[in-house]
């Protein structure tokens, strides 16, 4: 039941994430269940589910090609570093891993603009950064409670 529970969540959050990033395509909705699958150490789930976001980022081209992996890794390693540090399961440390994402989000689009021989403007990717920075805790705190409740359904209190 607990993996049905799973299953269905994931493909929620997937939809969801899909359809915020319809309405706002400068947004990485699918860095929020990045940081949900590395909270919970679900590196199980994280092996289907990071193709699956790379994918769907790719094909939904709202960044530039190829620069869904580079900022995937960079979330990644920037968790890493910062759950040396503090407890990764709280609004603070979200939103400090957030505003430490704005430079390497910044830096990615620059060089993948460089690399393709795109135009670059300096003013929209630090607002798209800065947007993405604000917008990450605030998701995040709202998908974690819906997992929180969805997994704790059954009142067992295990997950």
């Amino acid at each position: 039941m607990n993996f049905v529970r799973n299953l269905v969540w994931w493909l929620f959050f997937i939809a969801t994430a899909v359809c915020m990033q319809t309405l706002a395509p400068s947004l990485d909705v699918f860095v929020v269940g990045i940081f949900i699958l590395l909270q919970e150490r679900d590196y199980k789930n994280m092996f289907w589910l990071l193709p699956l976001f790379v994918l769907l980022q790719e094909g939904m081209g709202t960044r530039l090609f190829g620069g869904v992996i580079v900022w995937y890794a960079a979330v990644i390693i920037f968790f890493k570093i910062g759950q040396w540090l503090f407890e990764v399961k709280n609004f603070l440390f979200v939103f400090l891993l957030s505003s430490c994402l704005i430079a390497p989000y910044y830096a990615i689009n620059w060089l993948m603009a460089l690399l393709q021989n795109l135009a670059f403007s300096p003013r929209d990717t630090l607002d798209r950064a800065l947007i993405q920075a604000l917008f990450l805790p605030f998701a995040w705190i709202s998908f974690a409670l819906t997992r929180h409740l969805t997994m704790q359904a059954d009142g067992s209190g295990q997950q």
